[in-house]
């Protein structure tokens, strides 16, 4: 027993960091799809409805981020869109975001879907 306590204590970083390593690929892995784990809230899956419906965004995914933990004030958002390439859709996704969660226009990034 105490030579294992020894070498937990002589080597307790290596298995430190492995363990950091499966708890950092259990959380951020997707299975090797290349896709995200769907871990919407209802908040950003409604927007992400609301702005799919918009003329030339495509396929809207949104990540909201919040001041406070009971999630009730927004602070942030990224939008990734199918449309987001063409300036006047990435302007129109902004102002709706903008007005659906009352941010100002430098809290809210808006991306271009990668092709897949």
């Amino acid at each position: 027993m105490s030579k294992l306590m020894e070498r937990l204590r002589r080597d307790g970083w290596i298995f430190a960091l492995i363990g950091l390593c499966v708890l950092l690929c259990l959380t951020l892995g997707s299975g090797g799809t290349g896709e995200a784990q769907s871990s919407a809230t209802p908040l950003e899956a409604q927007l992400s409805r609301v702005l799919s419906a918009m003329e030339g965004a495509g396929r809207v995914e949104v990540a909201v981020s919040f001041q406070d933990e009971d999630g009730t004030v927004p602070c942030g958002a990224v939008v990734v869109a199918d449309g987001a390439g063409d300036v006047s859709v990435q302007l129109r996704l902004t102002r709706a975001v903008m007005t659906l969660l009352e941010l100002d226009a430098d809290e809210i990034s808006i991306f271009q879907r990668k092709e897949e």
